[in-house]
């Protein structure tokens, strides 16, 4: 017996919702967005395109070519009505959308947007988790050349530094592997919408993955998994 079969592109999937779905509207199954080409009726079979080209609704606030996009269900869709959801480059707390294909200003109301079924956690645009960065050592930056994780041992209470991404969509991951101390990673701009840019490590196996967007046309990280880490306002 195969161990796949091919069904189809997969650029449209089955669905059948509980309430009415409008044509245009963006549904959220888990961690994918789908978008209804056609109105579903509640209980009916219809389907999603989970790929393709939208204009998409757009959060106040300039979006460059190729920006993560997120879909924020409860978000103020500029010149719509508040709360009823639109695409924002803030990932923290959103459902990953696709990139934008075009640029688009902080006062346009839409943006033409790339939707991405299911987006991958595992890779960068430079390198996948699994490529190892350095650890700097006390005081040192921790490289941002490419995406891969960073083992951090201390001998005592250290302090590293962070720049900015060098991409959209890269990754990083950091893990305190040895812990002879606590480390205090600052970094050069925040990484959530509280506006934290101080990451604190205290024990073994701490970690954080951060993953690189752009904030009004301004790279910066942003938390996609955080274990044990405390983060601060200095």
């Amino acid at each position: 017996m195969s161990q796949a079969t091919y069904v189809q592109p997969g650029e449209a999937i089955d669905y059948t919702p509980t309430a009415d779905v409008a044509a245009g509207q963006v549904v959220v199954q888990s961690a994918r967005c789908g978008v209804a080409k056609t109105p579903i009726s509640a209980n009916e079979p219809g389907a999603l395109a989970v790929g393709g080209l939208f204009t998409v609704v757009k959060a106040t606030g300039a979006i460059n070519v190729g920006a993560a996009l997120f879909w924020d269900a409860d978000g103020d869709p500029l010149g719509g009505v508040a709360g009823t959801g639109c695409l924002t480059t803030t990932s923290t707390d959103n459902t990953f959308f696709g990139f934008a294909a075009a640029a688009a200003g902080s006062t346009d109301t839409t943006v033409l947007a790339q939707l991405v079924g299911v987006p991958s956690v595992t890779n960068t645009i430079h390198n996948p988790l699994t490529s190892a960065i350095e650890d700097p050592g006390a005081g040192g930056a921790i490289p941002v050349t490419n995406g891969g994780t960073c083992l951090i041992d201390t001998d005592a209470a250290e302090a590293r530094t962070l720049a900015i991404p060098s991409e959209v969509g890269q990754m990083l991951s950091l893990v305190m592997d040895d812990d002879g101390g606590d480390c205090t990673i600052d970094v050069a701009s925040a990484i959530n919408q509280t506006g934290n840019t101080r990451i604190v490590m205290d024990d073994e196996g701490d970690t954080i993955v951060l993953v690189g967007v752009s904030v009004g046309g301004t790279l910066a990280w942003r938390v996609v998994v955080n274990d044990g880490c405390t983060l601060s306002t200095p």
